[in-house]
């Protein structure tokens, strides 16, 4: 097996399903009983952007740096609901890549490729969340390239914004 080519493949078909995993996603999440808030607007793109990074063998960080969408950092929870959801994208990505795998040694690399990932963008995510609460600065491969918003909002301000 030449797993430049199986990575090349399984990006591609990431990116083919990205629509898909987001759908994915926001189930996954309803079902642990969360809300979609922080990815809202980018789970997609970060799809997208890990199944190119994984073609093209691109550095972890990269779907992280990359990424074009709005990510809302909620500070009164301290960034834990967007640790959980970027693990649960993360996952339902392992997930669609697992049944598109070919055998067990590609889907093992795929999984440790998609981990690695998912080790670069919690990392990233913490430095955001730390640097928005600190009114400080990410530099380098931690920051997160779309648009960043720090929001103060209560569980039911949450309710209402989803509503509305």
């Amino acid at each position: 097996m030449n797993w430049n080519l199986a990575r090349e493949r399984l990006g591609a078909e990431l990116i083919d399903a990205r629509e898909t995993v987001a759908a994915r996603f926001r189930l996954a999440l309803r079902d642990r009983g969360a809300v979609l808030w922080s990815l809202e607007g980018c789970a997609a793109e970060l799809v997208l952007r890990a199944g190119a990074a994984l073609a093209d063998g691109a550095p972890d960080e990269t779907p992280w740096q990359r990424c074009g969408g709005l990510l809302r950092i909620e500070a009164r929870d301290q960034g834990r609901a967007l640790h959980l959801e970027l693990s649960v994208l993360w996952s339902c990505m392992a997930g669609t890549l697992a049944q598109r795998c070919l055998n067990v040694e590609e889907e093992r690399q795929a999984r440790e490729a998609l981990g690695q990932q998912l080790e670069a963008v919690l990392r990233g995510a913490a430095a955001e969340v730390e640097a928005a609460l600190l009114d400080g600065a990410v530099h380098g491969p931690l920051r997160f390239g779309g648009v960043r918003t720090l929001c103060w909002t209560a569980p039911e301000e949450r309710a209402g914004v989803r509503a509305a």
